[in-house]
């Protein structure tokens, strides 16, 4: 296998890549993933040394100081290339697991919720304004787990329609009560016991926030209507609100992240979620 046939087999799909990953951060964690293929490292342990990266963004932007928010920002980068690699490492070995995956979305959380913690810290340090430094740190936060739900959730359907390759919403409902009932009559296990717990509240609340729907339509015609907006999604994606943090990191101005996350941010997404139901509702049946 070439070199690019490798690359592109240690991805989920180029179609529902973010941009900024495909040029950016997955090159840079395919070069480390080939120095560790050879060795025991495990996709898991790949991931918490991410969020460990992830955590220490968090504390350096704590203490407010530009040269502390610099450091955040490096660190950010850091565990951004490693979420990244762990996924590659599991698809190129293929020893991904059910809990691996929840482990690997549980802690892009836990990094975003380090940096907004961290963010609400720095603009309190800078500002002197608590009000103004949490109430904008928490919208910020907000604004951008709705977005990346959305993304989320819109790409995961893209994945099953058109290359059959995960569940929707309520098929991860089904196989992970399934993984919660088979841990029941595993002794010990409680962290995984507890991750998938945790995995399936949000599966509900995501099924929830979203129409069910029941989808009457061949992969091409999926694929036809939905690449160019998946595309269009993306750009309010998880990688995105990180490379904006960084970039304003090195300005010290995290305060205009949060506001460009608030306005822009919600504004791409109404309008997305608007085109993206229109969509829809050309080829499907809710339930």
């Amino acid at each position: 296998m070439s070199l690019y046939n490798e690359y592109k087999a240690s991805l989920k799909s180029f179609d529902v890549e973010e941009i900024l990953d495909l040029v950016l951060y997955r090159p840079i964690s395919f070069l480390l993933v080939k120095l560790i293929y050879p060795t025991n490292l495990t996709p898991n342990q790949i991931s918490i040394v991410s969020m460990i990266f992830g955590l220490g963004s968090g504390i350096a932007f704590y203490f407010g100081e530009y040269q502390y928010i610099i450091a955040g920002g490096i660190f950010i980068f850091l565990s951004n290339v490693l979420d990244c690699a762990d996924g590659q490492l599991a698809r190129l070995k293929k020893n991904g697991t059910k809990v691996g995956r929840i482990i690997d979305g549980f802690i892009d959380y836990v990094t975003g919720a380090s940096v907004f913690i961290g963010i609400g810290f720095a603009l309190h340090y800078i500002t002197g304004n608590p009000l103004y430094a949490w109430g904008l740190s928490a919208i910020g936060a907000a604004s951008r787990i709705l977005q990346n739900m959305f993304f989320d959730y819109y790409r995961n359907m893209y994945l099953m329609y058109v290359y059959n390759k995960v569940n929707d919403v309520n098929g991860e409902i089904i196989e992970f009560t399934e993984e919660q009932e088979r841990l029941k009559t595993v002794k010990g296990s409680n962290l995984d016991k507890m991750l998938v717990n945790m995995y399936l509240f949000y599966c509900n609340f995501q099924k929830n926030s979203t129409s069910h729907v029941d989808i009457k339509v061949s992969p091409e015609v999926y694929k036809q209507k939905n690449k160019t907006l998946l595309r269009l999604w993306s750009w309010i994606g998880s990688t995105t609100h990180l490379t904006l943090t960084i970039v304003f990191c090195f300005i010290n101005r995290l305060d205009i992240y949060l506001i460009l996350t608030i306005t822009l941010g919600n504004l791409i997404f109404f309008i997305l979620l608007m085109i993206q139901k229109r969509v829809i509702n050309k080829f499907k049946l809710i339930k």
